[in-house]
């Protein structure tokens, strides 16, 4: 069912976080209708989006006045293709037959009808007045783009180890009131904060008493900016991501191709490329003589610049710190 077009409105609902306005039943805000003169096409790619796809459109609505949404289908293997046709002035175009998400990006620039236009990422969710901040800069660039602010929402099994066992399993416990009495004693007003979680377990085992790990059921466990004399920022979460072989192979290989098919090796991106050439080493199937061929052929520019030596001591150091790695694992 198609949304129903509606005025342009400030959004003055007070929200705690931006985690609780991305799961709020806002109002559909179409831009467009109170802005005619600053409309602009948005063309986003889409192969699959996340929960918020539908979240991210009604932000994008309320914030931009969207003459026409392009959509590049890469062939989309979800319903985000569906979802987004609930919203006005939207054009889907048939990209599965194309690989490249450079060229869909071609497809959807040059189908672009007005002066100016907005390239979004799906899972991209735009903040109040946007739009008003990013258009005073087009008096000084042509192209042009602001920071991310990152939220993190991924569920993943902790497996903090300390030693040979896990941890004790903190966050949500079940404890016999016995097991405690005589051990919190000894429990002064002093340094018991992050390590409590094995403070409590010395405390039930000197005490004759059984701790224990279940496997059966879980909790979640929130990480999130709080209010407080004693909030952290958070400044860098990093996820490490499980690839198979064959995508790591295939990252690899189009990021080099990429590198020197269609950029100037500068000396930045001469150290990415030659990262990205000693993991298709590591990884097979390639030699440098092959990969020296390709880059020959496309882009020889860049065999001034990459230094098989120094690919070769990339490798030498990545191994050295792999067991280096393994070593300290096995002392523990």
């Amino acid at each position: 069912m198609k949304l129903d077009a509606a005025n342009r409105e400030t959004c003055d609902t007070p929200f705690s976080s931006i985690f609780e306005r991305y799961y709020s039943s806002e109002t559909f805000r179409d831009r467009y209708r109170s802005e005619p003169e600053n409309a602009v096409d948005v063309i986003i790619p889409v192969i699959h989006t996340n929960e918020l796809w539908r979240a991210n459109l009604l932000s994008i609505y309320r914030e931009v006045p969207v003459n026409r949404l392009l959509i590049s289908d890469g062939g989309c293997i979800d319903n985000s293709i569906n979802v987004a046709k609930e919203f006005p002035r939207v054009i889907v175009l048939d990209h599965h037959q194309y690989t490249s998400l450079g060229y869909c990006l071609r497809l959807l620039i040059e189908e672009v009808e007005t002066e100016w236009f907005l390239y979004l990422h799906s899972d991209v969710y735009l903040p109040d007045n946007w739009f008003c901040a990013m258009k005073k800069h087009q008096e000084n660039y042509d192209w042009f783009g602001c920071p991310q602010q990152i939220t993190v929402m991924v569920e993943y099994k902790n497996v903090d180890k300390l030693g040979d066992e896990p941890r004790p399993y903190a966050g949500s416990q079940m404890g016999k009131r016995s097991a405690f009495v005589e051990g919190l004693k000894k429990i002064d007003d002093d340094y018991v904060y992050r390590q409590e979680d094995l403070v409590l377990k010395e405390l039930v085992e000197k005490s004759g008493f059984r701790h224990g790990w279940v496997e059966d059921t879980y909790h979640y466990h929130q990480v999130m900016h709080k209010d407080s004399p004693w909030a952290r920022n958070l400044k860098r979460v990093q996820v490490e991501v499980e690839w198979s072989e064959v995508e790591r192979k295939r990252q690899a290989e189009t990021q080099l191709k990429g590198l020197v098919k269609y950029l100037y090796p500068s000396p930045n991106l001469v150290a990415e490329a030659e990262a990205v050439i000693s993991i298709l080493l590591d990884i097979g199937g390639t030699d440098w003589t092959e990969i020296s061929k390709w880059i020959k052929k496309t882009n020889p520019v860049w065999l001034e610049h990459i230094k098989y030596w120094r690919i070769q001591m990339k490798r030498l150091v990545r191994s050295k710190i792999a067991r280096l790695y393994r070593s300290i694992r096995s002392c523990k």
